[in-house]
């Protein structure tokens, strides 16, 4: 059996100018919203909205998310938009006012012991969308009796199960989300006004893009731009 020509043989195609992909994983888009802003949902997007639609059983929880970036921004939308209240927690004090743009009710900042000790025992959830430079006995202490740490990011956990186990502590994780939580959360982030702040920067300048990645530089995605398609301002 003579091979032609392969076409796809994993379910990438990210830095491609265009791709094949399964009819089951292509979602359409609410008519108004623009390619970039989609492009950041469909990853960042669903895997904030797929924890809180999760998790949040009441509108009534207190949620801390940890971390203003990629992830964090977004999560910090949702949750308002959920109606729960929302503290963020970032060791960047640099980013409150954006944190309070996107929907926060108080910022606080992990480095500052007496602003930690203001939210202690007071959140049903703590998303954690950071990945580094986590002190993990302060942040337990922001969660009530029977609270619930989610992951959303791949920290190196160092915990003490004294806390966990006096305090009746939870923690789970939740990676992206299925075809039905994506197009759920498509409409609601339309619905609501949801929108990812983003950075463009051309397909040529994928590896500028990465390292800006990598060097905690991108505030707060970047997409990259096929240069040979029309791209909505």
């Amino acid at each position: 059996m003579e091979i032609e020509k392969t076409t796809v043989m994993v379910p990438y195609g990210g830095f491609s100018s265009s791709v094949v992909a399964d009819h089951r994983f292509v979602h359409p888009l609410p008519p108004t919203m623009p390619s970039q802003v989609a492009a950041a949902l469909m990853c960042a997007g669903v895997t904030v909205y797929s924890a809180l639609r999760t998790y949040v059983t009441s509108p009534e929880l207190k949620v801390a998310i940890l971390g203003v970036g990629g992830l964090g921004h977004l999560a910090i939308q949702f949750a308002h938009a959920f109606g729960c209240e929302v503290t963020a927690i970032s060791s960047s004090p640099a980013k409150k006012e954006q944190a309070l743009g996107f929907g926060a009710d108080r910022f606080i900042n992990s480095l500052d012991r007496d602003s930690m000790r203001q939210v202690n025992y007071g959140h049903d959830l703590l998303i954690c969308t950071a990945n580094d430079g986590i002190n993990w006995e302060a942040q337990l202490m922001a969660l009530k009796k029977r609270g619930r740490l989610v992951l959303l990011g791949f920290p190196d956990i160092k915990l003490n199960s004294t806390d966990l186990v006096a305090h009746e502590l939870s923690i789970t994780g939740s990676l992206i989300g299925n075809p039905t939580m994506m197009r759920a959360m498509l409409s609601f982030a339309q619905e609501h006004g949801i929108t990812p702040v983003v950075e463009l920067m051309p397909m040529s300048q994928v590896n500028e893009a990465i390292q800006k990645v990598k060097e905690n530089k991108a505030r707060y995605r970047i997409v990259l731009v096929n240069e040979t398609a029309d791209i909505e301002a």
